[in-house]
């Protein structure tokens, strides 16, 4: 969906990875442009905004309790993109965690 120049989608196939040092990595689907100043809206509820760039977003959706929890109580996520067909991790990116009330977007257009 494209909101402007702005650009939304739904990762459907991410994968959220604990670390040894209770941090989390998210796996998901490599995007055509480079992230810049990056941050992971979190409402503490089921689903998370990571706003790549001033460009795009992608919505993190169906996190299960145990990766609520943790995000509630970090500062900060890791992003590995991938390239799956080349079986490849194209870029790897640290990004902060926003706890917000509500989200900038009407997000609800996703979850139907």
């Amino acid at each position: 969906m494209k909101k402007g120049n702005f650009k939304i989608e739904k990762e459907d196939a991410f994968v959220a990875l604990p670390t040894t040092e209770d941090e989390l990595i998210f796996a998901i689907a490599v995007r055509e442009n480079e992230p810049n100043q990056p941050k992971l809206l979190y409402d503490g509820d089921e689903h998370a905004l990571l706003i790549r760039s001033k460009e795009d977003a992608v919505i993190l959706d169906y996190l299960n309790s145990e990766v609520q929890k943790m995000l509630q109580h970090s500062f900060k996520i890791y992003v590995a993109e991938i390239d799956y067909k080349e079986k490849k991790m194209m870029r790897d990116y640290m990004v902060p965690i926003h706890l917000v009330d509500s989200y900038p977007f009407n997000l609800a257009p996703f979850f139907d």
